[in-house]
């Protein structure tokens, strides 16, 4: 007997060959680290040598 692909918990989206897991946890973790590289980024061109 096969198994669906796209069987797996009722959190998870199967989206091509990767399980999404489907949350705001993950969404802010996101935006938090997308925050953290902007930050050091603006820092980075505010402080470049001259």
């Amino acid at each position: 007997m096969t198994v669906p692909l796209d069987e797996g918990e009722s959190r998870r989206r199967r989206i091509g060959p990767f399980w999404i897991e489907e949350g705001l946890g993950l969404v802010a973790v996101g935006l938090l680290i997308l925050a953290v590289f902007t930050a050091v980024f603006i820092l980075a061109v505010a402080f470049r040598p001259t």
